[in-house]
């Protein structure tokens, strides 16, 4: 009998301890965050210069790209045009160069948006006041789609845009 007394005080501290909050419990923060892990692949990356109504493809129209989101937090992202071919010659090399956009940080997830600290980029359009990165996204099944506020664009120099990146989930 006292054993059971025991464990029924033991549940009711436990029960009480989780009600009060005092024990983590799963948040719909904690699914969307664990459901954006993993590693995506591009599938079509478009920008929209503020004041224009036609979208363009940065990179053309089959981009190469993947997102990768750990559990730790850490985000990475590259994207590259889709014909791009070794350099020969210092021009070519500047064209490559002109060809992918990369960064790495760590990120938080708050409502649908991803919030992204950059601590490496392949272009310093992220560095110093820019190098806090809000994106906003939309999960469908297995598709996620990203979209940046109106930012500087990085491959665009001098010009604002709204880019979206559509990624398919990798198995």
């Amino acid at each position: 009998m006292r054993t059971n007394g025991i464990k029924n005080v033991v549940s009711l501290g436990v029960l009480a301890a989780a009600v009060a909050g005092l024990i983590p419990r799963p948040t719909l923060a904690d699914e969307t965050t664990k459901s954006l892990m993993g590693t995506w692949k591009l599938t079509g990356w478009t920008l929209r210069v503020v004041g224009e109504t036609e979208d363009r493809e940065p990179f053309g129209p089959n981009p190469k790209g993947r997102l990768v989101m750990t559990p730790e937090g850490h985000w990475s992202v590259i994207i590259t045009g889709a014909n791009r071919h070794p350099a020969k010659t210092p021009d070519e090399k500047l064209l490559l160069f002109d060809s992918v956009l990369a960064y790495s940080g760590k990120y938080t997830v708050d409502g649908d948006k991803i919030i992204v600290r950059v601590d490496i980029s392949s272009n310093e359009v992220f560095a110093g006041a820019n190098q806090v990165q809000t994106r906003f996204f939309k999960l469908d099944g297995e598709k996620l789609t990203v979209q940046t506020p109106e930012i500087s664009s990085a491959a665009l120099p001098g010009k604002k845009i709204v880019g979206t990146n559509i990624f398919e989930r990798e198995h």
